[in-house]
C-alpha cells in the first residue's frame, strides 16, 4: 500500500482564494471555489450535488455529500456513501458567492453542470499552481491543526481507513508535540 505524501505543505489562505475568485468571470466557478474551500470534498463529489442536497440548518449550511471513493475492508468495488457536512453560515464566502448562486437553482437542478475537466481547465486559467484537490488537502490540514481526532478526520473525508487521517495528524506535528509533553 503506498504511503500518502504531502507535496504541498502550505495552506491556502482566505486572501489567496479571494484573489482566485476575483480573477474569474464565471459565477459558477466562484461558487464552486468557495464550496471546495469550505467543505473540502473532492471535485467529483461536489459536481454530483443537486440543489436539494444543500440546505440551511441554522447556524450552518449543510451539505449531503456522496463520498465516491469509499471501499469496504474487503477491497470490493467503490461505493457511494452519503454523509452530511456542516459549515457555519458566518464562514467567509458563503453569503457573497455560495448562497446567491444557490438561490437561483431549482431543487432538482444540479448545482454545477460542468465536467471535472472544465473545472480543472478554468482553475488553471485563474491560478497555474492550484488544482481542485488542493482545497481538500487544505481543509483536512486545517481540521488536523485545530485538533481534530483521527475519527473526526475520517468522518469528514469519508475514509474507511484510518491511515490517511493519521498521516494528516502527523504532518501537522501535533502528535509529536503531544507526546513530547508526556516524556519527562
Amino acid at each position: 500500500m503506498p504511503r500518502y505524501k504531502f507535496v504541498r505543505e502550505e495552506i491556502t489562505t482566505i486572501e489567496e482564494l479571494q484573489d482566485m475568485i476575483d480573477k474569474t468571470r464565471y459565477e459558477w466557478l466562484k461558487s464552486l471555489l468557495a464550496f471546495l474551500y469550505l467543505f473540502g470534498c473532492r471535485v467529483s463529489e461536489a459536481l454530483q450535488l443537486r440543489r436539494r442536497n444543500l440546505w440551511i440548518e441554522s447556524p450552518d449550511l449543510a451539505a449531503r455529500i456522496g463520498v465516491l471513493k469509499r471501499r469496504e475492508r474487503s477491497k470490493g468495488p467503490y461505493q457511494t456513501v452519503d454523509h452530511i457536512l456542516r459549515v457555519n453560515l458566518k464562514a467567509p464566502f458563503i453569503s457573497d458567492y455560495l448562497l446567491p448562486y444557490l438561490e437561483k437553482l431549482r431543487p432538482e437542478q444540479k448545482v454545477w453542470s460542468v465536467s471535472r475537466q472544465l473545472v480543472w481547465l478554468r482553475m488553471k486559467e485563474v491560478n497555474q499552481q492550484c488544482s481542485p484537490h488542493v482545497f481538500r488537502h487544505d481543509r483536512l490540514m486545517k481540521l488536523a491543526q485545530k485538533g481534530a481526532t483521527e475519527a473526526e478526520l475520517m468522518d469528514w473525508a469519508g475514509w474507511s481507513d484510518p491511515r490517511p487521517a493519521g498521516d494528516y495528524i502527523r504532518a501537522t506535528g501535533r502528535l509529536a508535540a503531544r507526546l513530547a509533553d508526556k516524556v519527562d
